[in-house]
């Protein structure tokens, strides 16, 4: 009886709230609801797909490369990074509405996708804790939201791993990142992060952000990770920009 309820429940809010495409606002039909994109709009979003660098997940040219141009110029301190989206195109307008504009309806669709491309990655790297950058606390209650722990929830529902939201924090509000050199974007991150080592539960995490460019903020973050004592630190992005 109550499955019954929660499909027509699901149902008529269905009805009420279409699924609407993530760029157009086109209402969705059934099969393209899945990663909340209309056929026309899904042609004009690049997924990232092999072949891909092996330590940041930004999609190179060459498939004999290991490593794209920024990789081979920078070392990392995650272990190895994936990606779903390019940060191009209509992409950018579609992370402006999630982070600034409360689409956070917009992490499931980024979940399924992230599912469907990594779901093994996660399984033979035995990753079994997400954790979402942390924002500074007065900016959260500001903005209302950190879309990257708002991802981390969606990812986590979906392949049933914890989500550990308060394991990092930040302690102090720092400059944006964009638009900072190499030099001053890691300035800008020293001691700005903290970790509650009483809730390391696992050896094998995954640091989930919203747009990766340089890797200044996650490299700072699995460093404080690694510090504590978390042996393996992957990285999972939305997006992935150009970098350097």
């Amino acid at each position: 009886m109550n499955k019954i309820i929660t499909k027509s429940h699901k149902a008529i809010q269905k009805l009420i709230f279409p699924a609407k495409c993530m760029s157009c606002g086109k209402i969705l039909l059934e099969k393209e609801e899945r990663y909340g994109l209309c056929h026309s709009c899904g042609k004009k979003v690049f997924i990232i797909r092999e072949p891909v660098c092996k330590k940041c997940g930004k999609a190179i040219p060459d498939v004999s490369e290991e490593l794209c141009s920024d990789c081979m110029k920078r070392k990392h301190i995650f272990k190895q990074a994936k990606g779903l989206y390019s940060y191009d195109g209509a992409m950018k307008e579609i992370m402006y509405r999630f982070k600034y504009q409360n689409k956070r309806c917009y992490a499931a669709y980024f979940a399924n996708l992230a599912s469907d491309l990594y779901a093994d990655f996660f399984r033979v790297n035995n990753i079994n804790a997400i954790v979402p950058v942390p924002m500074y606390e007065k900016k959260k209650k500001k903005r209302g939201y950190n879309q990257a722990e708002v991802f981390a929830k969606a990812l986590g529902e979906k392949l049933s791993i914890p989500v550990f939201s308060d394991l990092v924090v930040r302690t102090r509000n720092t400059l944006p990142q964009k638009g900072l050199s190499d030099i001053k974007r890691q300035r800008n991150l020293q001691n700005a992060f903290n970790i509650n080592e009483k809730m390391i539960q696992s050896n094998s995490v995954i640091l989930v952000d919203d747009i990766f460019t340089t890797g200044a903020t996650a490299d700072i973050v699995s460093e404080t990770l690694r510090g504590a004592g978390i042996k393996d630190v992957y990285c999972m992005f939305i997006c992935v920009g150009k970098g350097l």
